[in-house]
């Protein structure tokens, strides 16, 4: 019992912590990444656990449809497998069945990356983490420093528009003297726990009592460690937020939100995998054409040569063409 023991932990490990650890390495990006290794070691495996289990839960129902695996059939490995490790045996697997498991092993690392990413993207992208505080990161300091926090709602929206920089005001204590720095927060870091460590400006000015005025500091970076800041005040530089800039967000999201259709519903149908692979690549073309053509009607970019109406209308024609051939790959018959 002691051999089935060992093996079934290790495939516990592997089948269940293993993906949850990847889904959380690409969850927590960017700013929040020191989150990945924040909290007690019980708390992250159990949350690696619950993130493994529902990957490999999603993994199993769509790597099913992917090679057409039916649920008996799939029944029938899993109560194979396990009661082997009852017995204490090893399961006799083929080199066909070895093959499956070392394709949905990467196949499962994969997915667990793929969701742990989307997932971040659309908390951050729909700002749902604004908006309740349950999908807050705890890294508060990147939403006080990058202008955020103005749009939540303890802060009650203000609606000056995007913030594009943020200038400081840092009282540092020396001793019994004080010092007056300000400049532009290009850059700041955080400790293993969050807390802020040290402050990065460029283009930093500090205060003279003898001359009662600013003077320029000779350099390219202050840093400023956090231990010694007594105060600090925080001013941001505004855009103002036209409402043609609001609709290409929105067209944005809408062809995001298509864009995931295209890639994931050929995988539903009961067709081979080969017609699946080429609906995914007409659904993603199409969807190419027509994203092209509506990003069009936006203001182009400087140096960009705005299309032309022929131009607009090949698109037109390239996207229908791509739609005819996805209906033919996925709802007709013959391939």
């Amino acid at each position: 019992m002691e051999a089935g023991v060992t093996i079934f932990s290790i495939a516990y490990v592997v089948v269940l912590i293993v993906p949850g650890i990847i889904f959380k390495r690409f969850f927590f990006q960017g700013a929040f990444s020191g989150q990945f290794n924040t909290g007690l070691f019980a708390d992250r495996i159990i949350t690696s656990l619950f993130w493994g289990i529902l990957v490999q839960i999603i993994g199993i129902l769509s790597y099913s449809r992917i090679v057409n695996l039916g649920y008996n059939d799939l029944k029938n490995n899993v109560q194979t497998v396990y009661s082997n490790l009852q017995k204490n045996n090893l399961p006799d697997f083929d080199s066909s069945e070895l093959l499956h498991m070392f394709v949905y092993a990467i196949y499962c690392v994969i997915l667990a990356a793929c969701l742990g990413f989307f997932l971040f993207k659309t908390i951050r992208l729909l700002g749902l983490d604004l908006k309740f505080p349950a999908f807050r990161f705890l890294n508060q300091w990147h939403y006080y420093f990058r202008g955020e926090i103005l749009r939540t709602r303890e802060f009650r929206p203000s609606g000056k528009g995007r913030v594009l920089s943020t200038e400081v005001d840092i009282i540092v204590r020396d001793g019994n003297d004080s010092n007056l720095f300000s400049g532009l927060l290009t850059q700041y870091t955080l400790n293993r726990q969050n807390e802020l460590e040290a402050l990065y400006l460029t283009g930093a000015t500090r205060y003279s009592q003898s001359q009662k005025g600013v003077k320029a500091i000779p350099g390219d970076i202050l840093i400023i460690p956090y231990s010694t800041v007594h105060n600090l005040n925080i001013r941001y530089n505004y855009q103002v937020r036209k409402e043609r800039e609001r609709g290409r967000y929105l067209y944005i999201t809408v062809f995001g939100l298509v864009l995931i259709f295209c890639i994931v519903y050929p995988w539903f149908l009961e067709i081979s995998i080969w017609r699946k692979v080429l609906g995914v690549i007409t659904l993603f073309s199409g969807w190419l054409f027509l994203s092209t053509y509506f990003m069009s009607f936006f203001r182009p970019s400087a140096g960009a040569v705005p299309l032309s109406t022929g131009a607009r209308i090949l698109i037109v024609l390239l996207f229908l063409t791509m739609l005819t051939i996805s209906a033919w790959i996925l709802m007709g018959v013959g391939l």
